[in-house]
Formats: structure tokens, C-alpha cells, sequence
């Protein structure tokens, strides 16, 4: 953000802008006015109804001539580290007043075709409260679909203005909500797409909360994503919700989309998320709004760093890293002098209960399921012999009890060492050996299996080198802690020619030798991924980074000849078409390599454009080359 009188003279220029409220009277059809009032028959009450439409007209009339509108901030962090992302700028009507929540005064404004005047006041209060925030940090300002067709509304956001002020116009976002429908669609579209040319960022607000939401997304193709707080609440215990997130966080990556998870409120909703591997959060548990830009709450920054670190991240943690306590659940607890009658009328009334824990104040003195019971009661005495007899005459002592701490490999190996008898008994889950839940051996077996698949789905299936999502973990843990990490980018020059002329079998057999070159020349500490098709990455030392660059050219231009007819090696090209379809001579494959310092940057996607900017310059230098950022 730039220096405070520069914001100053920003902010006056901006908000000055003319509003024509003459053309806006025309543009709607339904102005604010004062509302003519006509004696109606003396049963009836429309003098009322008259008087408080002129009233609330007034309210608004008042808000928009006097400026009474405020900006609270609050933040949208990120889940990975609990940094700071952006700002969303949440406009405030008066204190006090039936118009305070901006909910009541954007319905006025539409219903008395102020909506435009209102948007300018929001803006104005945003970019105000924006002076406070630190450089490169984005800030979300909310837009009406509709209203950003107005020319009025673009006359505040061209590049000249952004750039004589020094605001990135990459910091802001532009947040459209899924609630209001989109009266222009094609008109619209146009405008989105001209505003991401000027390389502001969009987001869908409210994503779930309406039924166009994805007709939306698939038109206006956004940078994020807002899941709507109704999809959020309690999604720790609702499996449908949960089924939704995971499907758009899939969405997402394929689409190379960010999803920001609204109205957070519990620490269980946040450890859930981060176990989605949601990137981004909001919400009163992270943050409440405030006039000033805040952290994270210290409590919410605990419970990050702690889910982190157990959760099943990086490139070869599995199920040794997964707790169990994220997936034990509350079972039947009974206390120990319980009659063992009362017990089988549980157990009746309950046909999917197949076993209870017995608990002694919140400490597990004991086990009993179904089969064990049904033996304990067998026989012509059974039942009348136990029936007026404590449960703990028959319960299992030995069962097998875990703290919520052990991951599920080894509660499932210790599951599986049991007797015959008991191996698919449940498993008793506790907390500084206070009673926690239960989890079962199928439960153990399902999630095991659901986390191999997912790390799985998380390589590249040629390479089997850590893909997307894992590349973009890593770039954003360098990013956050501003680590002394330089990033090196690899594209073959001329792939796609060769590709075309020798077929994908051959294309493929490339891309596996670059990989195994990459990491032959890297060292254990160094991270290596696989973008997708010829581009990979690899993040090493900074000082080690011209070495590493010079022998994975020297190596890889030592295999170029391997790939290639003896006939194309002696001429040195390949004949084949171009994109344009024009029939062209391509040199054989060789090697580009940028490198660019994490710490120069404030997000991933700050950094992957800059190394697309240094790529492309470096690409048009002939034969293999690598050039690092200053």
C-alpha cells in the first residue's frame, strides 16, 4: 500500500468521481422517493404502511447524503500456517440503526435503485480502512454483479489510477456474490474478463448458498471460491457437507481455483477443513471483524499448527502421521454397576449397537459387545443366573485401550495381534486416560485406505513425483516463512514437435529420464515435483543453485540424442507443423531452466508469475540455458 499522503489524495480523487444521480433515476425504474400518501378508508391501516416506507426511504436517503458508512476488516488466513492471505472489507451502515447490518441497507438500496451510490460509499470506506494493511496483502471488496457493468464503477478501478497511487491492482479481488442474479450475462462475462486482464482477481461469494452457483463459476472461471457458512457449520458431523467440500476442493485443483471457507466458528470445523486440505478460512473462531487489520486469534493459530502437524501433508507420510483421534467416535458408555438386564434391553432396542464401553466416572474399566453377552446368557440358566447381576460381572477387562494420540497404523497393528475371539472387537479411544470414543477395525482399514489413495493421488502417475497439490504446499510454507530457498522451473524446449513426430510413448519416456535427472542432481533436502506435462520444479539451496542448474543441462543434453533418428541428429531439427498448422524445422529438445527466491515473495501465486515472466525471456535464447533471479 502506498505512503499515507498519497492514500490520502487517492482516496479524495477516487470517491469524488461523479455518481450522475439523474442518470441513475433513469437507469431504475423504482427511485427513493417520498411516498405520496392517499387517504385510504378509515378500517384500514395504509397510512402506517405509507408512513414507515417514507421513513425507512428517509434512513436510506440519509446514509447516502451524510456518508455514514463504516469498514470493518477481517481476515482470511491461510490453514497451512495461519498467515495472513487478505482482507475482506465488510461495509457498515450507522451504529444503532435498523440499516447497521449491510444485509438491510444493500435491500433498501436495490429496492430504491441506490444500489450504485451505495457501492461507491462501500468502496470509499474500504479503501480507507485498506490504508492500514501491510504491502501485499489482498484485499476483498464485495461487488454486485450488476454493478460492475456500470461505467461509474470502472472509473474507480483503471490501471492509470492504480498505478499513479501505487496499488497492485493484483491485491485486489473482486468478490461477486452467487445470491444476485446476473441480468447481463454476456455483457457481464466481458466485464470480468476485461478486469482479469488488468490482472485484478475474482471471487464467488457464497458458493452453496443458491442453485446457479455452479453455472456461475463455470462462466466467470474465478481465482477463489467461498464456500457459504451454511455449507460450514457443523461440518464436522455432517458427512453430506463433508462429501460436498472434498468434491469442490477436487474441482478446485483441477481447475487451479483457491477455496475459502466461510463462517468458521469451532475449533472442530477448523481441524476439519485443514484435514480437507481446504487452503483458506474466515470466520469468528480465526478472527471477528474489526476496524483495524488483525491476526489470527492465538488460540485459532494453536489449533493450525497443531492439525499441521499431524495431518497426513507432505511427500511419503501416510498413515503413520494420521491420528486416531480423528476418527474415534462417541460410543454407548454404561456405568459398571449397571444391571446386566438393563444392558440386553439396550442392546435389543438397538439392532446396529454391537457392543458398549463401561465406564467408572470418565475412566474405561471395561468392554462388553454383543457376542460376548449372548455367551455369557447361553445356556438353559443363563439369563436368570447374570439378569439382576452388575455389567461388570460380565464385561471384558482386557480390552484393548489407545490414546487419541497413537496413529492408526499402529492401533491397527495392535488391533490385529489380538485372539481370534476379539479381533474385530472395537477399540477403545482415550484422553490423559479419560474416556474419549470408540473406533472400529473396519474404520481403521477405510481410513488407512483413503489415505494411501489420496497421497497416491497426489503423484504424478508418469513421474511419480509429488504433483499440484503438494507443489503448492511447499511453495506456500517457503513463501510464509520467507525461507533463504531459491525455485528452479524446468520446461523442454521443442516438446510438443517431438511429441508429434515420435508419439506420447516416446514423449513419455523423455519426461521419466528429465524426472530421474532432476532427482539424481538434487540432494535429500531438496523438494522435486511434477507440474504436469514437460514442466517440473525442484526447490534447492540458493548458493547450490547454479551447480544443480548446470548439471541437470549438462545430463539431460548428454540423453537429447538417444530420443531422436540418427538421420534428425545429424541435421539437428525435426520437420513437423506448428500451433498455426504452418509446416516448420524445429531444433532438437533441449532445456530451460529460471530460478526465482522464495522470500522475494508474498504468496505462490506471486511467485509461479514471476518465474512465468523470467521464462519466457529465457526461452527465446536458443539451445538449453538456465537463468536465476538477481
Amino acid at each position: 500500500m502506498p505512503d499515507s499522503s498519497a492514500q490520502d489524495l487517492f482516496v479524495e480523487t477516487f470517491c469524488d468521481l461523479p455518481l450522475h444521480p439523474a442518470s441513475l433515476a433513469d437507469a431504475h425504474p423504482h427511485p427513493c422517493r417520498a411516498t405520496a400518501l392517499v387517504p385510504p378508508p378509515a378500517s384500514t391501516a395504509l397510512p402506517v404502511v405509507a408512513a414507515d416506507d417514507e421513513q425507512r426511504c428517509q434512513a436510506l436517503l440519509d446514509v447516502l447524503q451524510n456518508q455514514t458508512i463504516t469498514s470493518v476488516l477481517q481476515p482470511i488466513v491461510s490453514l497451512r500456517d495461519g498467515a495472513v492471505f487478505g482482507y475482506e472489507a465488510l461495509g457498515r451502515g450507522p451504529a444503532g440503526t435498523p440499516l447497521e447490518n449491510p444485509e438491510a441497507l444493500i435491500q433498501r438500496a436495490l429496492e430504491n435503485g441506490r444500489m450504485l451510490e451505495l457501492e461507491h460509499l462501500f468502496r470509499r470506506s474500504a479503501l480507507r480502512a485498506a490504508r492500514q494493511m501491510p504491502t501485499g496483502i489482498r484485499l476483498f471488496l464485495n461487488v454486485n454483479p450488476n454493478i460492475i457493468q456500470d461505467s461509474h464503477f470502472g472509473m474507480g478501478f483503471t490501471k492509470e489510477y492504480l498505478t499513479r497511487f501505487a496499488i497492485s491492482a493484483e491485491d485486489i479481488v473482486f468478490e461477486i456474490t452467487e445470491r444476485e442474479s446476473v441480468v447481463n450475462l454476456r455483457g457481464f462475462k466481458q466485464i470480468i474478463e476485461h478486469y482479469k486482464g488488468q490482472n485484478y482477481q475474482i471471487s464467488i461469494d457464497d458458493a452453496g448458498a443458491g442453485y446457479s452457483g455452479l453455472n456461475l463459476i463455470s462462466d466467470v472461471q474465478p481465482h477463489f471460491i467461498k464456500l457459504d457458512m451454511q455449507l460450514i457449520r457443523g461440518v464436522d458431523k455432517d458427512l453430506t457437507r463433508q462429501a460436498l467440500i472434498k468434491s469442490m476442493q477436487e474441482f478446485a485443483a483441477l481447475t487451479n481455483t483457491r477455496i475459502i471457507a466461510e463462517g468458521i466458528e469451532t475449533e472442530e470445523e477448523l481441524a476439519t477443513l485443514i484435514s480437507f486440505d481446504v487452503p483458506y478460512g474466515q470466520g469468528y473462531f480465526l478472527r471477528r471483524p474489526d476496524p483495524t487489520p488483525r491476526a489470527v486469534d492465538p488460540l485459532a493459530l494453536q489449533v493450525i499448527h497443531r492439525e499441521n502437524k499431524i495431518k497426513n501433508r507432505f511427500f511419503g507420510a501416510r498413515v503413520h502421521k494420521f491420528h486416531v483421534r480423528h476418527i474415534c467416535r462417541p460410543g454407548t458408555v454404561v456405568p459398571p454397576h449397571m444391571p446386566i438386564r438393563s444392558v440386553v434391553d439396550l442392546f435389543e432396542k438397538n439392532s446396529k449397537l454391537n457392543g458398549l464401553c463401561v465406564v467408572m466416572g470418565e475412566i474405561p474399566v471395561g468392554a462388553l459387545t454383543r457376542n460376548r453377552l449372548h455367551e455369557q446368557l447361553s445356556g438353559r440358566f443363563g439369563f436368570s443366573l447374570f439378569a439382576d447381576k452388575a455389567v461388570e460381572a460380565v464385561m471384558d477387562r482386557s480390552f484393548l485401550c489407545v490414546d487419541h494420540q497413537c496413529t492408526i497404523d499402529l492401533v491397527a497393528r495392535q488391533a490385529m495381534r489380538r485372539d481370534d475371539a476379539k479381533l474385530y472387537d472395537f477399540v477403545t479411544v482415550t484422553r490423559e486416560g479419560r474416556y474419549q470414543g470408540v473406533v472400529t477395525v473396519k474404520e481403521l482399514l477405510e481410513k488407512s485406505i483413503e489415505l494411501e489413495v489420496a497421497n497416491a493421488r497426489q503423484l504424478n502417475p508418469l513421474s511419480e513425483l509429488p504433483g499440484n497439490a503438494l507443489i503448492d504446499i511447499e511453495l506456500e510454507r517457503l513463501v510464509r516463512l520467507g525461507l533463504p530457498r531459491i525455485v528452479l522451473y524446468f520446461d523442454i524446449d521443442n516438446f510438443k514437435a517431438y511429441n508429434d513426430k515420435y508419439g506420447f510413448k516416446n514423449g513419455d519416456r523423455a519426461l521419466k529420464r528429465l524426472s530421474s535427472i532432476i532427482k539424481e542432481s538434487a540432494s535429500e533436502d531438496d523438494f522435486v515435483g511434477h507440474i504436469g506435462g514437460d514442466d517440473f520444479i525442484a526447490v534447492t539451496d540458493t548458493q547450490a543453485a547454479p551447480s544443480v542448474c548446470e548439471t541437470i543441462i549438462s545430463a539431460f543434453n548428454d540423453s537429447v540424442p538417444a530420443f531422436y533418428s540418427a538421420d534428425d541428429v545429424q541435421r539437428g531439427y525435426i520437420e513437423g507443423k506448428s500451433r498455426s498448422n504452418i509446416e516448420e524445422r524445429f531444433p532438437l529438445m533441449s532445456l530451460t531452466i529460471v530460478g526465482v527466491k522464495a522470500s522475494n515473495f508474498q504468496s505462490s501465486f506471486d511467485l509461479a508469475r514471476a518465474a512465468a515472466t523470467l521464462k519466457k525471456q529465457c526461452k527465446r535464447i536458443s539451445g538449453s540455458n538456465y537463468q536465476l533471479e538477481a
